[in-house]
């Protein structure tokens, strides 16, 4: 195969060579041991003792990825939570100038005080709501909750609104 071809038969040689340090090197661990000093790796009997974990369905060091993500996890829900405040009470408080504003329409007035409860909200502006739209707009009122397709957000919605009924109901016509 490699007769009177001395370049060839020299280059397989030094292949053949090479091939054979690699190894003993490998064996002797002088070249995990050279990586490790250079920070870039770790021993070649750490990656296999890594490689039988993996196969063996333990991942190394998942535990603690997990744990960070879900650290990352609860902190972005603490964030959401205080922004969904925050836009809540900036939802009521747009809601409050339309139901205040005698320049809106009956009915959007009535569909934004609807939307306020929804958000949670009562005290005076329920009262002022009452007395100056609901109770002068009856039939207005019951529209507005009929047409209502936004989900409550406050499980004290149905017993605001109850307590509405209740009062016209006790006022008369």
């Amino acid at each position: 195969m490699f007769d009177g071809n001395v370049p060839s038969l020299i280059a397989a040689g030094v292949i053949v060579l090479t091939g054979m340090i690699a190894v003993a090197l490998i064996n002797n661990g002088y070249l995990s041991r050279m990586l490790k000093r250079r920070g870039k790796g770790v021993s070649v009997a750490g990656l296999a003792e890594r490689m039988d974990k993996i196969e063996d369905g333990f991942v190394p060091d998942l535990g603690d990825v997990l744990s960070r993500i879900d650290g990352k996890l609860d902190a972005m829900g603490e964030q959401m939570s205080k922004m969904d405040r925050r836009l809540n009470h900036v939802d009521k408080s747009a809601l409050m100038g339309v139901i205040y504003n005698g320049d809106v329409h009956v009915i959007d007035r009535l569909r934004a005080f609807v939307h306020y409860l929804k958000l949670g909200g009562n005290g005076t502006v329920l009262d002022y709501a009452y007395e100056e739209l609901v109770k002068p707009n009856r039939r207005e009122w019951t529209r507005a909750l009929d047409e209502s397709r936004m989900l409550p957000r406050c499980n004290k919605y149905d017993e605001r609104t109850a307590e509405i009924g209740r009062r016209l109901r006790g006022s008369g016509p």
